[in-house]
């Protein structure tokens, strides 16, 4: 493992922001390692450590949220509830292609997660799935249905991953909340996790692959939990990407401190991407500090995904006032500019919404007192689509008192406003969710939201909602169904979240990959993986073309022409499209009759930019092949 020292430099550059000053640094990136995952070491790596991760803002926030939760329960007290259903039709439902726990190389029994499980996920356009928890990485090929990283360390802990033994130049103090992201555009995968909790001690560590193989070669990049020297460490981080930078957002709380005082701000990190994934010694990186409205901190930043996949140079972050009873204001936070854009801009607006929102409950478990942590109601999940935004997180249903989820729409960013929704279940409740973009083209507007269950009479799983057209709403519909309630701390309320992980499978139509959390064996939580396919689905994915139908392509990369092979099952009239990565049209390449059986393909990709671009053959509805090939 390589290791490099570089210098700090902090130069403030001031941005004006509606009710409230953003300060912007631009901050040099001080340590760097490289990490080989195919030189695994067999090592015991013995711990000893605390059962439960930190609650997000810290262990004093425990009794402060206790303390609203009752009061919760006093203003809105349980009583049965029908679910609601707001539009859609029986055959609008989403398919559960695979589900499935993740499991122990030798024994294959499921793995039992960590206290919180914090689930995150992300799966390549080849089929590498990664997943994450509390506090160990999990690598599958889900075509060819194999382990990716290699015996000793199938399931590595996270001071495997960095293969640090002997080695105290990084050393991890208690690592937690991993969170996971694909780049379709480069093919690569980013992960983090943080340690420590104290302002000495605490970090962001930050790894970029160099490859979709997660058994390749890694760039690990240590962001310092205390950035602005006043004595705080970092906690919950929230992640995206656009064309042209890594954005994270972070907690800054000052120690041994209640969670209303011990609250110092959120902030930002923007990273250059393509000298992150180049692993480049010095990553062009900016630090945005100072989020406030009306002189009030805006807490939980929660950057936005895009449904195509990345895009410009634009992030929109969500955030709202958690820590409330009920509360009807977001903000809307946009950031314009590259990471070594001078001329960066931010606007901060205020939403009002035309549904409140509220503080959580605890959420019920079959037999015993166990009940589940649902935090507060921060933004947990977000997705743009153009000028529109979809975004969920944690309420309460007032009408039943019970702990469910929040759905809000942006339809217009210019003129923001928030249409809020409340999904209920009459069995289930939901807390812990995330949302993606399951739609087949640009234009449409279907959603899937991934949520944890529980309930007095359902044992702990997770479950997914489609929302589509205009406000229709899907069943609440089981992913993993529960075998047993959950024990694993030495009072009554278990840890349920922080979060849970969904990813839009960007070369296919319709279909997300999710992780969530799971109830199992001896009272213990596990992880369980779900693959989710929308209404829309069709055979566009590698593992779902005819084996007949398969394209073969030569030379790839390419500089000049490239050449496809494929089988059509019978003559018929197909269009042959070019598209970008992202699934945008650039040109028709052919359209017309094609005879059955072998037939060749070849084009002059000269005047093509560098990139990786998709090759499509499609007859009526059917997909007849599909494949990639990359234009140096």
């Amino acid at each position: 493992m390589k290791r490099i020292l570089l210098l700090t430099i902090l130069l403030p550059v001031f941005a004006f922001a509606q009710q409230g000053k953003v300060n912007v640094q631009q901050v040099e990136i001080t340590e760097h390692w490289t990490v080989n995952p195919r030189e695994f070491k067999e090592d015991f790596h013995v711990q000893v450590k605390h059962q439960e991760a930190p609650l997000p803002g810290g262990d004093l926030k425990r009794e402060e949220m206790r303390a609203l939760k009752r009061k919760m329960n006093e203003l809105y007290p349980r009583r049965e509830v029908e679910a609601v259903q707001r539009g859609g039709r029986s055959t609008d439902t989403l398919a559960i292609k695979r589900a499935f726990p993740v499991d122990f190389f030798l024994t294959q029994n499921p793995m039992i997660g960590g206290t919180p499980n914090d689930n995150t996920v992300a799966i390549s356009d080849d089929g590498n799935l990664m997943t994450s928890w509390n506090s160990q990485i999990w690598a599958y090929d889900v075509v060819a249905d194999t382990y990716l990283f290699a015996y000793p360390a199938k399931h590595p802990a996270f001071s495997q991953f960095l293969n640090v033994y002997g080695d105290t130049s990084l050393s991890l103090d208690f690592p937690f909340d991993p969170k996971l992201l694909y780049d379709p555009i480069r093919d690569r995968f980013i992960m983090l996790f943080l340690t420590g909790r104290e302002p000495s001690n605490s970090a962001t560590v930050v790894c970029f692959s160099s490859s979709s193989d997660p058994k390749d070669l890694w760039h690990v990049y240590r962001l310092p939990g205390n950035p602005l020297s006043y004595d705080t460490w970092t906690d919950y981080p929230q992640i995206a990407i656009n064309e042209e930078s890594f954005y994270l957002t972070l907690n800054q709380l000052y120690p041994d401190s209640g969670w209303v005082e011990g609250f110092a701000e959120t902030v930002l990190w923007q990273m250059d991407l393509d000298e992150a994934f180049a692993g480049d010694e010095s990553v062009t990186t900016k630090l945005w500090t100072g989020f406030t409205y009306d002189n009030k901190n805006i807490r939980y930043l929660h950057p936005v995904k895009t449904h195509m996949g990345p895009q410009g140079d634009t992030m929109y972050m969500i955030a709202n006032r958690p820590f409330v009873t009920t509360n009807d204001t977001f903000f809307l936070v946009r950031v314009t500019g590259t990471a070594d854009d001078p001329n960066d801009d931010i606007q901060v607006t205020i939403m009002p919404s035309s549904l409140r929102y509220g503080h959580p409950p605890y959420a019920k478990q079959p037999g015993g007192n166990q009940e589940f942590w649902t935090n507060d109601a921060r933004i947990l999940g977000a997705v743009r689509m153009d000028n529109e935004i979809h975004f969920t997180g944690n309420t309460i249903d007032t009408n039943s008192g019970r702990a469910t989820i929040y759905h809000g729409v942006i339809v217009d960013l210019d003129n923001p406003e928030v249409t809020g929704s409340i999904i209920i279940d009459p069995e289930k409740e939901l807390g812990f969710p995330n949302i993606d973009f399951i739609g087949a083209q640009r234009s449409d507007r279907d959603v899937v939201i991934m949520a944890n269950h529980t309930g007095q009479t359902v044992y702990p799983g997770n479950s997914v909602i489609l929302i589509y057209g205009q406000g229709n709403y899907g069943e609440v519909q089981t992913v993993a169904e529960g075998e047993a309630y959950v024990d694993a701390l030495p009072w009554n309320d278990e840890r349920w979240g922080d979060y849970v992980g969904i990813q839009r499978k960007f070369n296919e139509t319709a279909k997300v990959w999710t992780a969530g959390y799971w109830g199992f064996g001896s009272n213990r939580p596990g992880m369980y993986i779900g693959e989710i396919a929308g209404p829309k689905d069709g055979p566009i994915g590698v593992e779902e073309v005819r084996r007949g139908a398969e394209m073969n392509v030569f030379p790839n990369p390419t500089m000049e022409w490239v050449q496809f092979e494929f089988d059509m099952p019978q003559t018929g009239s197909v269009s042959i499209q070019l598209r970008d990565m992202q699934g945008r049209y650039v040109v028709t390449l052919s359209e017309g009759n094609v005879k059955a059986g072998k037939n060749q393909l070849t084009f002059d990709v000269a005047s093509l930019a560098s990139g990786t671009y998709i090759v499509t053959i499609q007859t009526g509805e059917e997909m007849i092949a599909r494949e990639r090939f990359v234009k140096q």
